[in-house]
């Protein structure tokens, strides 16, 4: 367990860790100093970064979870060092802040888990815990589908459809707010052909619609095949909603898109495979089932 990011609350991690040791079962190794603080971030840049090469580097390690997210893991992206991570292949499991982590590692052809944070797990929903078990562990035991017949751990329901459409690509995004402040960096991914995911928390309306206009303009949103937005939560101001705005300007760039997927900032966070090919499923006015995210390196054939 790393803390790349903000300063951790000791009485969340410890819920958290429980969660990691006693539902899933794994063996939790960390710095004693994950719960240094320095202002707004979990201690100077030198031990972020030396925490992350340590773990990245660890050849016993099979994931590495990041304890909270907040602000300050685009401090590390200089010397991120993707290559440590494949011997052997480790997940790297987070979001919000992390986002820019997985930008990175998924611009370097990794996959990773956009998932609870550790300091999270004490509130995430036995749902979301499953459907992570599922994606670490691969079922042992085919659960219980879903409504739509999609099974924990091979995909994810939405509530909308913001365009109708069926399309197929590699699955990337994150927080709206993190991938906007890598727009003109080296670790902003290319999304042509990309399926986007997005989320956001405590963004008032008009900042989301910055946010999507700059990627727009800056040309990042050129060639996206599909968009999937997750939760925005605490997005709603002055008579307007995050949901609303994001709706919009979505629906602009034509091409299939859902929304309402139960990923982000809620405690029913479903861990979502970025790096990984996913397909879309936005059903059109006569067509059957639910509009869906299916994982399709998952999915049984």
């Amino acid at each position: 367990m790393v803390a790349p990011s903000g300063p951790v609350d000791p009485d969340n991690l410890a819920r958290g860790v429980a969660v990691l040791r006693d539902v899933l079962g794994l063996e939790v190794r960390m710095r004693p100093d994950v719960v240094a603080r320095r202002g707004y971030l979990a201690g100077d840049d030198g031990r972020r970064l030396t925490e992350w090469h340590d773990a990245a580097s660890d050849r016993d390690a099979r994931a590495i979870f990041c304890a909270r997210g907040g602000y300050g893991a685009m401090h590390l992206l200089p010397r991120l060092e993707p290559g440590r991570l494949l011997h052997p292949p480790k997940w790297v499991v987070g979001f919000s802040d992390v986002t820019v982590l997985h930008a990175a590692l998924n611009g370097a052809g990794l996959v990773t888990l956009h998932a609870p944070l550790v300091t999270t797990l004490g509130r995430a929903t036995p749902e979301a815990l499953q459907h992570l078990q599922a994606l670490l562990f691969g079922a042992s035991e085919p659960a219980p589908a879903a409504a739509g017949g999609v099974r924990p751990g091979q995909g994810c329901l939405g509530t909308g459809v913001i365009r109708p459409g069926r399309a197929s690509g590699t699955l990337l995004g994150g927080s709206l707010t993190m991938l906007a402040h890598l727009c003109g960096t080296p670790w902003l991914p290319p999304l042509q052909g990309a399926v986007l995911f997005l989320e956001d928390v405590a963004e008032k309306p008009y900042r989301l619609d910055r946010y999507l206009t700059q990627l727009r303009l800056a040309g990042a949103l050129d060639g996206v095949c599909a968009v999937c937005v997750g939760y925005l939560t605490a997005c709603d101001a002055d008579g307007l909603t995050g949901a609303a705005v994001v709706r919009e300007l979505v629906h602009a760039l034509g091409v299939p898109a859902i929304e309402g997927v139960a990923a982000g900032h809620a405690d029913h966070n479903l861990a979502l495979p970025l790096g990984s090919v996913v397909t879309l499923v936005a059903p059109g006015p006569g067509e059957e089932g639910p509009p869906r995210l299916l994982f399709d390196q998952w999915s049984a054939p």
